[in-house]
């Protein structure tokens, strides 16, 4: 969908009435305001996007809660540029396009040196004959000459054209990069995504099998998250989830991979560790984390601390990646029937 046009104002008293009206609006249903979530709700008063606005009206009138998730997704949808599949498609394509460029440059520079070679041999041969005439001379090495200054234009050009591919393409390259991590990240809490845990437990376990060797999983879930959501709203909801990427990102060390499964649960690849050692890693960060409390910085409100449950897995070299995270998955749910706070090994 092409993007939405952004703050379309009549004049500066409707204008300041749309970002009063969209301010005070946010403010009662506990949405962040952040720029995109301002950006939809002027947009959605001002009727500058009749697709937005019909959008938004379906989403109040179901009833179900406007919560800053639902915006964002609005503002995703209307607002934010190609995102990073496309981003990476794109940027794939223009680097195809110049690769081929650069075949082609390097073919003719092939064939013109290729044509330069059969002038060599032409004099070549009328010199080697012993029998040319002095005009004849003169014409051949005439030749000689505009050929050799010829290949050389043509060769002057040649390395300006691959230098400014090259740099192109390193250029494209690193957008390309850029968007690969971008596909691959969590936007909120800034660890890998569910599409990067997904990549990353298929070669963990590929490695595990030919090695012969360790690869353990932890699942994490955080402690009655919908309270904070439900008490505090769902910016504070956020701010545990940016908590818990954050530690994450602190205690993880070596080839160890820090993900958000999705929602408010974690997952943490840890290749080339013992069950004993990923058990107190994954105790080590439950205490970590357990010992901040999450407050308001503005005001000096107490949320209170942020616990998690864990379970953890030791992959069975062979087995299916779906058995791996479901016996991670029961672990867990063991450790939140047995009281949550507390981190709960696979039974033998």
């Amino acid at each position: 969908m092409a993007q939405a046009p952004i703050f379309m104002i009549e004049d500066v008293d409707t204008a300041t009435q749309h970002a009063a009206t969209a301010i005070a609006e946010m403010a009662m249903r506990e949405i962040s305001p952040t720029p995109g979530n301002f950006c939809v709700w002027y947009n959605y008063l001002a009727g500058s996007v009749p697709e937005l606005k019909r959008d938004l009206d379906a989403l109040l009138l179901s009833g179900k809660t406007v919560s800053s998730s639902s915006i964002q997704d609005l503002f995703d949808k209307y607002f934010r540029e190609p995102n990073a599949e496309e981003r990476m498609q794109q940027t794939g394509d223009e680097l195809q396009t110049t690769l081929a460029d650069v075949i082609r440059q390097v073919t003719q520079a092939g064939l013109d040196a290729n044509e330069f070679g059969k002038t060599l041999t032409k004099a070549s041969g009328s010199l080697g004959s012993g029998r040319i005439e002095t005009g004849a001379m003169r014409d051949l090495v005439g030749e000689l000459i505009n050929a050799t200054k010829l290949i050389g234009q043509k060769n002057q050009a040649l390395e300006a054209q691959l230098k400014q591919s090259s740099g192109k393409i390193t250029a494209l390259q690193t957008r390309l990069d850029a968007a690969r991590r971008d596909a691959l990240t969590d936007a909120l809490t800034g660890i890998g995504n569910r599409k990067s845990f997904d990549l990353s437990i298929q070669f963990r376990a590929q490695q595990a099998t030919e090695q012969r060797s360790d690869l353990c999983l932890m699942m994490i879930d955080i402690d009655h998250f919908k309270k904070f959501n439900d008490s505090f709203g769902h910016r504070v909801g956020d701010q545990v989830l940016k908590l818990v990427g954050s530690k994450l990102k602190q205690v993880i060390t070596g080839q160890d991979s820090a993900a958000r499964y999705g929602g408010e649960e974690f997952a943490v690849l840890m290749p080339q560790t013992k069950m004993f050692d990923a058990v107190d890693k994954a105790d080590k960060f439950r205490v970590a984390l357990g010992a901040q409390s999450l407050k308001n910085r503005t005001t000096g409100q107490v949320y209170g601390a942020v616990t998690v449950s864990v379970g953890v897995a030791r992959y069975r070299l062979g087995e299916s990646l779906e058995s791996f995270v479901t016996r991670a998955d029961q672990a867990l749910y063991r450790a939140k029937h047995d009281g949550r706070n507390r981190v709960v090994a696979e039974a033998s």
